[in-house]
């Protein structure tokens, strides 16, 4: 499945970012808070663009004044060699505590509400992201996502290519899911949502989710303006969403797990024309493949491969020796397949 990712609580990054600012602009930072510092940036994205943000704020803190470092009071009061210099800083390190505390404060409520976390996997790669909450997703080859989590909502806005998404139950908060020119709503069940050249398809496996037509917004429709509108699709469905229609049919048990059968890095198919079967198989590949011949490109197909460059090479030398296409290669990137004439 590749890497895990994790996306930590909110609150607990607002607290290890501004310890951070404090610790690495004080007096006495050790080589070994600097590695400790790096080991928590490397730790996740998240880390890396609190800390920057903040940075960034507190960069332009300084600069607007005179120079306040966060120190803690006791390191500011044991270096003063006088009375008077001892007053001074203390009140210099109340000041810069004070200034950082409400300045960092704002920021973070503003990087809350406004920052997305991105996620994106190459062709072929496949990522697992968990949520605060328990939520989670699987990002299937060569998609990405910006996730917009905070306290009070839960949106997901997927950009590019396909993510199956298991919600935790949490009816004040809903679940959304933004995909071409549809929301999906949950509140706590499982399904999949397939950006593609022709529109949206959800498949759903577990309990209900509601298609909305977007209308071109950004922000997910009101209660009242999504009930009068919405398409429910419900376990074992799947709805196809194309211009102002919603397509919904059932899908049988075999239909189901082929449908989602990625998540375990295979494909399944079952008499599928081979047009459709290069398609989905290309999308783990760099290879551009293409079918020459119309009579090839509806032969039936069926078989199972891997969600990666393998499995369309897989499916090339299988149409090569027990079909008897013939399997041209001008360039490294590009391949034909033709069928052989007498």
């Amino acid at each position: 499945m590749g890497e895990l990712y994790r996306l930590p609580n909110p609150k607990d990054t607002e607290r290890e970012a501004s310890d951070w600012i404090a610790r690495m602009n004080a007096d006495d930072v050790t080589p070994d808070d600097r590695a400790r510092f790096e080991a928590w940036l490397r730790a996740h994205p998240c880390n890396v663009k609190a800390y920057a943000d903040l940075k960034a704020t507190w960069n332009e803190l300084v600069k607007t004044g005179p120079l306040v470092r966060a120190v803690y009071f006791g390191q500011a009061m044991n270096a003063a060699t006088t009375r008077q210099a001892q007053s001074s800083r203390w009140l210099a390190g109340v000041l810069a505590a004070t200034v950082a505390a409400v300045v960092l404060s704002t920021v973070w409520s503003f990087y809350k509400q406004q920052a997305d976390t991105r996620f994106q996997t190459a062709v072929g790669e496949q990522v697992a992201v968990t949520l605060p909450d328990g939520s989670s997703f699987n990002l299937n080859t060569n998609s990405r996502v910006d996730v917009d989590y905070s306290p009070g909502s839960r949106v997901i806005y997927l950009e590019r290519g396909e993510a199956y998404f298991n919600v935790a139950h949490d009816a004040g908060r809903p679940f959304w899911v933004h995909a071409g020119d549809r929301w999906v709503r949950a509140v706590g069940t499982a399904f999949n949502v397939y950006l593609r050249p022709a529109g949206v398809q959800v498949t759903v496996s577990e309990g209900t989710v509601k298609v909305v037509d977007a209308g071109g917004g950004k922000l997910p429709p009101s209660d009242a303006s999504y009930a009068k509108s919405a398409a429910a699709v419900t376990a074992g469905e799947q709805a196809d969403a194309r211009g102002s229609a919603d397509v919904i049919r059932a899908l049988n048990t075999a239909e189901l797990n082929r449908s989602l059968a990625w998540r375990q890095k295979s494909l399944y198919f079952h008499d599928e024309p081979l047009g459709n079967v290069v398609n989905e198989l290309m999308r783990y590949t760099p290879l551009t493949i293409e079918v020459v011949d119309d009579s090839l490109r509806e032969l039936p197909v069926g078989g199972t491969f891997q969600t990666s460059p393998e499995g369309a090479e897989a499916l090339l030398k299988m149409l090569e020796d027990g079909f008897g296409a013939r399997i041209r290669r001008p360039g490294a990137d590009h391949v034909y397949i033709e069928a052989v004439t007498e």
